[in-house]
């Protein structure tokens, strides 16, 4: 393989760079020269950094893979289940109706066995990153591959900011030399997704398990056994007995990632707020759930709003459900972050994420950006689609200086919507366009999967084509990328293709079991 890779002179602003992407990091070799730069760190953190077996030493010399993740953040998903990130598995035991926020971070054997082997130098292991390897499989092989991850995403923004730093040491000091694990600083970073997946978009990459829009969608028919498996669907399997062996339908677990995770939440929330320093909601679309609301003033009704952060990760086209409007919310944080889900500009973003009106996103910006305690980030997802035009998304925010910071990560699953799934005659023209990013170039340049047939793919997108005729979201694959029109055969018959009387049975098993929002209108 051949990597092309920017030249060491070409220098990025700072917003392109600020969460790894640019750094002058390799397939298989992260470039640790970006971590704890010294104009970026206090006197102490200096001087610590310098002792021999120190954090910041061993990290950088990679004598321990280290990630401060498991002693800042807490994660729980739409199920309520808990992980390390949004990329780790997740642990089979602890929900949150089982286990307090608290006491998952104090007490978790799942976090505690992470910390302990992210502090351990990895020859003296035994087996070398056994846990780290099984729960954070996404990053270890994302570094593999491409030569970043949310690791060292996380890691370029921690390290260089010396007072959260110099916290995050302290208390990996002491579990590193007592094990135990003890909150006694503002570093915490709660994330959550337990507001339910209630979505106004139907982004084509996204799991269904994350937006009822695309739930509705798929009840339609709008749906691809080859790529909708059970694990990347992400929303389990319901069988019949007629149609069990021929067939896979959408539904069973669908009820399941409905429920309401939230009671109690708000309570252990305000009893971890002396200790955090950021909120993080993610949905479904977290700016149109009512219920992430109350706990915002809850928030503000005790005080601790003004020392926290609210992060939202959102769509950008939705600032208000009902009485609810997030520009009322905003002057009482500390700060608001908007991390955006832009990886396209105009008509693109529009196809991709469908039912995104894309002069409604820009004048959210607009908007946002009038306040002084708010900015904007994008975290963009570089997929079949989206790498196509991807750079545009970079251009553009040359040319409007609102963004913070822009990041983004590989589409791993499912994979037929992966980069690397590209016809070769569009990679090779996109791995000269993309030479300053050697991660996305790495993309291009891996092998298509034997088992991944194009053909699944357009299917898929232009059913979902066909959805949206006559509506105001119509819009047409091969109109908006036509560099994949002369790869596409009309005459390719999918071996699980649904027919009528299957979308009859889809559509008659989940309304008969299952009340779904109908946000079609």
């Amino acid at each position: 393989m051949t990597v092309r890779v920017r030249p060491r002179d070409l220098k990025l602003p700072e917003y392109m760079t600020r969460g790894g992407p640019g750094d002058l990091s390799m397939p298989g070799n992260v470039n640790t020269t970006e971590w704890w730069r010294p104009e970026n760190m206090s006197e102490l953190g200096k001087k610590k950094a310098a002792e021999k077996g120190s954090i910041v030493e061993q990290a950088k010399s990679k004598e321990i893979f280290w990630c401060g993740i498991p002693f800042t953040q807490l994660y729980n998903e739409i199920d309520g289940r808990y992980q390390a990130c949004c990329f780790a598995e997740p642990d089979k035991v602890s929900t949150i109706k089982n286990t307090s926020l608290k006491d998952w971070m104090h007490k978790s054997a799942y976090m505690n066995v992470l910390r302990k082997e992210m502090t351990t130098p990895i020859k003296e292991q035994k087996d070398p990153l056994k846990w780290t390897k099984k729960l954070c499989t996404r990053c270890v092989t994302d570094e593999e591959k491409y030569g970043r991850s949310r690791r060292t995403n996380c890691l370029k923004i921690h390290t260089n900011n010396h007072w959260f730093w110099d916290d995050i040491e302290h208390i990996a000091d002491r579990f590193r030399k007592t094990g135990e694990y003890k909150l006694d600083r503002r570093v915490l970073e709660i994330q959550l997704k337990i507001y339910g997946s209630e979505c106004n978009l139907d982004c084509f990459m996204c799991l269904h398990a994350n937006s009822t829009t695309r739930m509705k969608v798929a009840e339609s028919g709008v749906w691809n056994n080859e790529i909708w498996t059970e694990e990347n669907a992400g929303v389990g399997i319901q069988e019949s007995n007629e149609l069990k062996s021929k067939y896979k339908l959408v539904g069973k677990k669908l009820k399941k990632v409905l429920e309401d995770n939230t009671p109690g939440s708000i309570e252990q929330i305000l009893e971890l707020a002396p200790y955090t320093r950021s909120i993080k909601i993610i949905g479904g679309e977290p700016l149109i759930m009512k219920r992430q609301y109350e706990m915002l003033q809850a928030l503000i009704d005790s005080g601790d709003s003004k020392e926290i952060i609210i992060k939202f990760q959102t769509n950008m086209t939705k600032m208000a459900r009902g009485k609810h409007n997030m520009f009322k919310y905003i002057p009482h944080f500390k700060l608001v972050t908007m991390v955006g889900s832009v990886d396209g500009v105009g008509k693109t973003i529009e196809y991709m994420r469908r039912r995104t009106d894309w002069p409604e996103l820009v004048d959210n910006i607009e908007k946002i950006k009038k306040y002084p305690n708010a900015v904007v980030d994008f975290n963009g997802l570089v997929s079949f689609l989206s790498v196509m035009r991807f750079y545009e998304v970079i251009d553009w925010c040359k040319d409007n200086p609102v963004i913070d910071q822009i990041n983004w990560a590989m589409l791993e699953n499912p994979k037929h919507f992966a980069v690397h799934n590209l016809p070769k005659k569009i990679k090779d023209d996109l791995i000269i366009k993309y030479s300053k990013f050697p991660d996305i170039v790495a993309a291009l340049e891996k092998k298509p999967d034997s088992d991944v047939n194009i053909q699944d793919t357009f299917q898929y997108l232009l059913q979902q084509d066909r959805y949206y005729v006559g509506t105001k979201w119509e819009s047409h694959l091969f109109d908006v990328f036509p560099e994949l029109e002369e790869f596409y055969d009309p005459n390719y018959k999918s071996p699980n293709e649904l027919d009528k009387r299957m979308q009859t049975e889809l559509k008659k098993g989940i309304d008969k079991a299952y009340e779904i929002p109908d946000l079609l209108t």
